[in-house]
């Protein structure tokens, strides 16, 4: 239970390198969380080279990757994750991170992109750019309980607002005018 987890295709703009560089700093300063990386490898060159960096750094006892995990399987490793970090440069909703709060999940995302739109103040932002930032912002969301705390409450209330079935009769009504 003490991972923390990413759920992403395997292609460069969603900058998984930059996770594992944060992880590895972790490692350095004794923290022994481990990574999941559930994945869909679109770029088989960047898996590749993802593979690479994890061997040669020595961290293949820290990650986990899976391929195309079933989505009925996600729920648990959202439940029991202890934090669900996002490094996209590119996204126009990500809906991952929906999914992580859903099931109490406290939420670390990229400032790229229309994420903090979607997400707003119930997830924490790094800059994706940075495996310090991102390695420091893992250790206040996991080390600090009023931000765990706080970034959970907030989630409660702010997955409200994104419902299927509201979306479905929103989309049937503009569809039938």
């Amino acid at each position: 239970k003490n991972y923390i987890l990413s759920v992403l295709s395997c292609v460069k703009y969603h900058n998984i390198i930059n996770i594992i560089k944060a992880l590895k700093i972790l490692k350095k300063n004794n923290h022994s969380l481990k990574f999941v990386l559930v994945t869909q490898i679109l770029d088989k060159n960047y898996f590749l080279e993802i593979k690479k960096y994890i061997n040669d750094n020595n961290l293949e006892k820290n990650i986990l990757i899976f391929h195309n995990l079933e989505t009925k399987y996600l729920i648990n490793l959202y439940k029991y994750s202890k934090l669900y970090i996002f490094t996209s440069y590119h996204e126009v909703f990500g809906l991952t991170s929906l999914e992580a709060m859903s099931q109490g999940c406290p939420v670390l995302i990229s400032e790229k992109s229309a994420l903090r739109e979607i997400n707003g103040k119930a997830a924490k932002y790094f800059d994706p750019d940075n495996p310090t930032d991102i390695a420091l912002k893992v250790i206040k969301v996991l080390t600090n309980k009023d931000t765990k705390n706080k970034l959970k409450s907030l989630a409660k209330s702010h997955i409200k607002r994104f419902n299927w079935d509201k979306t479905v009769h929103k989309t049937l009504r503009i569809l039938s005018q």
